[in-house]
This record gives structure tokens, C-alpha cells and sequence, in this order.
């Protein structure tokens, strides 16, 4: 099935399977692999996104869910310069 959905600020359209979670639609069909599967029943948060500005945990969430909506993953937060913001810098830096 067509996914149409907007992907940190830009229009996205996928086709995927209807019964696959958005955390598999990120990483195994759209490549962003800043999104981790840690636990896979919502419990650790390795998996979290905004969804509609909303933490959610994305190995809950239908692929289909995000439809007309917009996700926003750690690759689209960014500081007010567009790199990488404080908390970012401190990954970087700090390993």
C-alpha cells in the first residue's frame, strides 16, 4: 500500500505492507536507521519519533498510522542553524 506522510519537513511516499510497524517502515524502507528496535513492546524508547508532535514509540505504531501526518525522527532534529542541536552535539562529542 501507497504510505504518504511528511518525513522531517519534506513529503514522503512509501509503499509498504499494511501490518508493518513504522519504526521497520523507517529503517528497512526508507534507510533512516537513526531509530533503534530495542525492546520491540514500547518499553526502553530506543524507538521513539514524534509523531504530529507527539513521542510515540514507533515499534507500536502501524505503518499506516502515519498517514497524512507528519514524523519527525533524530535525523530531522536539528539546532536553529540547521546542525546539529545541543543535544546532538553532546552524542558527537561525548560519544
Amino acid at each position: 500500500m501507497k504510505i504518504e506522510f511528511t518525513l522531517n519537513g519534506h513529503p514522503t511516499s512509501v509503499e509498504a505492507p499494511a501490518d508493518i510497524s513504522l519504526l521497520h517502515l523507517l529503517r528497512d524502507y526508507i534507510g533512516l536507521t537513526g531509530t533503534k528496535e530495542g525492546c520491540g513492546v514500547g518499553e526502553c524508547g530506543a524507538c521513539s519519533v514524534l509523531l504530529d508532535g507527539q513521542l510515540v514509540n514507533s515499534c507500536l505504531v502501524l505503518a499506516p498510522q502515519a498517514g497524512g501526518r507528519e514524523v519527525v525522527t533524530i535525523e530531522g532534529v536539528r539546532g536553529t542553524d540547521g546542525g546539529p542541536n545541543d543535544l546532538q552535539q553532546n552524542f558527537i562529542d561525548h560519544g
